[in-house]
């Protein structure tokens, strides 16, 4: 079976696929990837930056409270001061004018104020004179009188109202004291702590930023050497790209750059190889011109049945070279994207009919029997002219490939979405070791049974391409000495297919 393309692909293309591992060892030369580092980063400075502020504000709130509970526990002790001097007969029957100049001295210890109720919650003692002999009642002191409460404190702004019960002799409740206390000293302390916490916080921040400059420094450091290996490239110095270290990211992203610089290496020595081809294949049939043409024009009194000869064979080679260049531009247009493909819906069974009935001749001449079986209607969107150019040379190549009285049987099939062609002859087959090349331009498994039968090494390739474009597939299965099967697959729909 003749077939096309040049080998350098194949082999090119395993280098591309070797070429990257490299490039994997520097993947995971990265330890942790970018994302990662910054995450980890990030829940660490989350972790300290709460451990820190709650253990601020744990720390306030408990100097806060025991600030509250040592001035209540002094509190309490000037309470149990004024109890003792105030102990004796009922509130309303003693005269306590005696014992003012102490209790103002108590008062004056806590920067405040003290007032004793009596058992009628009448102001009995007030120590700024404010409120002698006025009825104080409210439920925080009733509690206190009635016994359902044993002490009261309530805060205020800068005071703190301590509430507590005078008892007689005999420990029965005769009256309230009111003892009203300066909180500054407190509050000048919470708000050093509070002045010192935001502080604290600040640091934090002014670290947290630190540390993220310095992150962001080292990813920039790896993203700048790659900016300069790039920019290297472009300036024509190509080389392989290796980084150590650094972000995973980085390491990944220069594997993908080497990948692409082994597959723009790939697609440039297959280009000087196709250039190569093309260059030798036009220059055969000029140079079996040259030959046949200086043949005529050495010998003298040339017989006409030799010159008629020598000119058939000038005329064969022209025709080929025409054949070859038809062929490339016919390869160079079906390179391209489907958006140049002509799409119209298209009864698939009459089109494969005028294939078959143009190529019928072709294959009388050599005693070969086409056989041709279609299992349903098949209707599809395609570009009429490519799509038949693409199977005809599947066919054709069956005719010219085949053995002496050998066959071919076509048939053609669809599913809900796909139509499928099949292709089988039973010509001399493929080896092995050519099958994966067969597509490849200027391929030839035999080049000297290609050249007598005409072929340029281009048609397959061709078909491969429309088939591409059609957004099929092409597969081929052979056996040497048994022939050759084509199957092609392509969608019906181009709306399906996401044209």
């Amino acid at each position: 079976m003749a077939v096309m393309e040049n080998k350098a692909v194949s082999t090119e293309t395993e280098k591309a696929e070797q070429q990257p591992h490299t490039g994997g060892q520097s993947q995971k030369e990265g330890s942790f990837r970018l994302s990662q580092r910054l995450t980890i980063t990030f829940l660490i400075l989350l972790l300290v930056c709460t451990f820190v502020f709650a253990a601020l504000v744990v720390t306030c709130l408990y100097t806060k409270r025991r600030l509250r509970d040592d001035l209540e526990h002094r509190l309490a002790k000037g309470a149990e001061q004024l109890d003792e001097m105030l102990i004796g007969g009922s509130l309303r029957e003693m005269d306590y004018y005696y014992c003012n100049d102490d209790i103002a001295t108590l008062a004056s210890a806590f920067a405040g104020r003290i007032i004793v109720l009596d058992d009628n919650y009448r102001v009995a003692v007030d120590t700024y004179h404010k409120l002698d002999g006025r009825i104080l009642l409210d439920s925080d002191i009733y509690k206190v009188m009635t016994g359902k409460l044993d002490k009261y404190a309530e805060y205020s702004d800068q005071y703190v109202h301590y509430v507590s019960p005078v008892t007689s002799g005999d420990n029965n409740i005769s009256g309230v004291a009111v003892i009203v206390a300066a909180t500054d000293s407190i509050d000048t302390l919470l708000r050093y702590q509070r002045k010192l916490s935001y502080v604290i916080l600040v640091l934090i921040g002014l670290f947290t930023v630190i540390l993220a400059f310095l992150i962001a420094r080292l990813s920039v450091c790896d993203i700048m050497k790659l900016r300069k290996h790039v920019e290297n490239m472009k300036d024509g110095f190509l080389s392989h790209i290796d980084i150590k270290g650094g972000f995973r990211e980085t390491c990944i992203l220069t594997n993908d750059i080497n990948k692409v610089f082994a597959q723009a290496q790939v697609l440039e020595e297959s280009r000087q190889e196709f250039v190569s081809n093309v260059s030798h294949e036009l220059k055969t049939p000029i140079t079996s011109m040259k030959v046949l043409s200086e043949s005529l024009l050495m010998q003298e009194n040339v017989p006409a049945d030799m010159y008629r000869e020598f000119m058939k064979d000038i005329v064969s080679e022209i025709d080929r070279e025409s054949q070859i260049i038809t062929d490339l531009l016919t390869l160079v247009k079906t390179e391209k994207d489907s958006g140049n493909l002509n799409f119209e819906r298209t009864d698939i069974n009459e089109l494969m009919d005028v294939i078959l009935k143009r190529l019928n001749p072709l294959a009388r001449k050599r005693n070969i029997d086409i056989s041709y079986e279609s299992f349903r209607d098949v209707e599809a969107d395609i570009d009429k002219v490519k799509f038949t150019l693409a199977i005809s040379n599947l066919i054709e190549n069956g005719i010219k490939y085949n053995i002496e009285g050998g066959s071919i049987r076509v048939s053609l099939n669809a599913d809900y979405n796909n139509l499928y062609i099949k292709v089988a002859d039973t010509g001399v087959g493929i080896p092995d070791d050519c099958v994966d090349h067969i597509f490849e331009r200027f391929y030839r498994v035999d080049k000297a049974r290609s050249r007598d039968t005409g072929g340029t090494g281009l048609g397959l390739s061709i078909s491969k391409n429309i088939i591409t474009l059609h957004r099929g597939t092409i597969n081929v299965y052979s056996e040497p000495g048994k022939g050759t099967t084509f199957t092609v697959r392509v969608p019906m729909n181009r709306e399906k297919d996401g044209e």
